[in-house]
């Protein structure tokens, strides 16, 4: 199960738990039904890992996954060789010193340093996303996490649930790639040196209180989310997924877990989910 924290936290975690999209409702689960469905589905947005005093289960969210037939995250963690994969992944065969410029290099190593108290040296076999996954750790002030995907996933397995994924480690990982390079880790550490854990525990604040469009006009403004970063991880990625859920969620049943910065804007997943004909609806979970 280790292996499972780590990979998690090594992967989705730099995906989406840097920003929140726009959405009125103060709800982070939502019933969808309508269009034919047998059964309703529900999608819950996460945030991939907050400190354990802040975390937010509820029991509405608990029986919720535990009357649906199946449970699908934005990868299927529960797939030993996905976890493999991932793991794989996050290895570079060219060393960091050589796929930075000296100057960058230098820059990186100060500031990983001087920020978050780490040595570059250690970084060397680490891809530009596994830096990134590190040092969004290191930006909370805790040391004892929970993990949304992890929870929901240990609690499915044991209610012996069908599970599944939106996409492919390979398919995130090429997102990742695209997205989050050595320029995006440089801006992470600019922020977090000047603002230090306030940008964190604001997010922490607007997400427990399901204010999720709060959420957005708040880390939006994140230097190193960049119109086409945001493309890339949010928008693109969201038309996929929807165009996925009907023939998932047919004739069954499902919990989908996503990053809650999938869920609200013009190009949203509920949105989305909407302008195909569902219903979509808030769900009160406190």
């Amino acid at each position: 199960m280790r292996k499972l924290v780590k990979s998690i936290a090594l992967s989705v975690l730099t995906l989406s738990s840097f920003i929140t999209t726009a959405q009125t409702d103060k709800s982070l689960l939502w019933e969808i039904s309508g269009k034919g469905l047998e059964k309703p589905s529900y999608v819950f947005g996460t945030i991939h890992m907050i400190c354990q005093d802040d975390y937010l289960m509820t029991e509405t969210i608990q029986n919720t996954l535990k009357n649906v037939d199946s449970y699908y995250a934005e990868i299927n963690f529960g797939d030993q060789q996905n976890i493999a994969i991932m793991q794989k992944s996050m290895m570079s065969e060219i060393p960091l010193s050589e796929r930075l410029e000296p100057a960058k290099y230098n820059e990186l190593k100060s500031l990983l340093k001087e920020v978050v108290d780490l040595d570059i040296t250690q970084f060397e076999y680490f891809t530009d996303a596994a830096i990134v996954s590190m040092i969004t750790f290191k930006s909370f002030p805790c040391t004892d996490f929970k993990m949304y995907e992890m929870e929901l996933l240990q609690a499915a397995m044991l209610q012996q649930k069908k599970l599944g994924g939106l996409e492919t480690v390979e398919q995130q990982m090429e997102i990742l790639s695209k997205s989050l390079g050595q320029d995006a880790i440089i801006e992470m550490l600019h922020d977090l040196k000047k603002e230090g854990f306030e940008n964190t525990k604001k997010m922490v604040e607007l997400y427990k209180s399901e204010n999720v469009q709060g959420l957005y006009d708040y880390m939006k403004t994140s230097s190193y989310m960049t119109d086409e970063v945001y493309n890339e991880m949010l928008t693109k990625r969201n038309h996929n997924w929807v165009n996925e859920m009907p023939e998932i969620m047919q004739n069954q049943s499902v919990f989908f877990a996503v990053g809650a910065a999938h869920l609200g804007g013009n190009n949203g997943i509920l949105k989305l989910l909407k302008d195909n004909g569902y219903t979509v609806k808030p769900v009160k979970i406190q």
